[in-house]
């Protein structure tokens, strides 16, 4: 093997793994990007279910409040106690 060869060689080497590496930068951007997405969504549904969660103990705390002062009017009025 001449000193041409193996210097051709060496380059066609070092050309496959800048591709390899290019290649590889090119899937972690896209699954960081990826992640970025998800983490987002992820965001986004947990505050939708902070909001619910919310809504849902202002309903029933509203409820509560309905039903007792239903029940000491209906108390009051057939005299239970």
């Amino acid at each position: 093997m001449s000193d041409e060869q193996s210097i051709g060689d060496i380059r066609e080497r070092l050309a496959r793994m800048e591709q390899r590496q290019i290649q590889l930068h090119e899937m972690i951007t896209l699954s960081m990007s990826n992640f970025g997405d998800l983490a987002n969504r992820t965001r986004k549904l947990e505050e939708e279910a902070h909001g619910l969660r919310t809504k849902l103990w202002l309903a029933g705390l509203v409820g509560g409040a309905i039903f007792s002062t239903a029940w000491a009017v209906f108390k009051r009025r057939f005299g239970i106690e």
